[in-house]
């Protein structure tokens, strides 16, 4: 069963807690532009989650400390990067949400956001392990299929990955 997994590093450094997000989902947008959140994985945007525009054409939900991890970040880079930093780091944030579960744990994903990713009603949610992505249902079974033969691939790494 597909779970939200959190792992505590040890003394070796790192974060003290992780959140891990892995499965798939199908869930469909409701009339007022909201999806449900699966349970394993509410926990993690309790109080809140912020949505942005993924690359890929996705949406990526991410908990407050990961986003404050991007934004800082961004916002370095900004300070240092002339007039490209600064315009990325504006991108970043207008493009962005904050998300607050109601009780249903379902989120309502702004207009905006809904038109970048393509979400019409069928919608697939996953665990991309660092970040939640919902992506829309079509365009999710085509990078998957894709992302699924990568994967078999021996440059993939994963046959070294399963013997250690």
């Amino acid at each position: 069963m597909p779970k939200q997994i959190r792992f505590l590093f040890g003394p070796c450094g790192g974060p003290a807690v992780e959140s891990l997000f892995v499965g798939q989902h199908e869930h469909s947008l409701d009339a007022k532009g909201r999806i449900v959140l699966p349970a394993s994985f509410r926990s993690a945007f309790e109080p809140s989650g912020f949505l942005i525009k993924h690359s890929e054409g996705c949406l990526a939900l991410m908990t407050p400390d990961r986003f404050g991890e991007i934004a800082g970040r961004m916002s370095e880079r900004s300070q240092s990067g002339g007039p490209h930093g600064r315009a990325a780091k504006r991108s970043f944030g207008a493009g962005a949400a904050r998300v607050l579960p109601d009780k249903q744990g379902r989120i309502a994903v702004p207009e905006e956001l809904r038109r970048f990713a393509g979400l019409q009603r069928e919608c697939v949610v996953i665990g991309a392990i660092d970040e939640v992505e919902i992506w829309d249902a079509a365009r999710w079974h085509e990078m998957n299929a894709q992302g699924e033969s990568l994967l078999a691939a021996p440059e993939s790494g994963i046959e070294a990955a399963e013997q250690v």
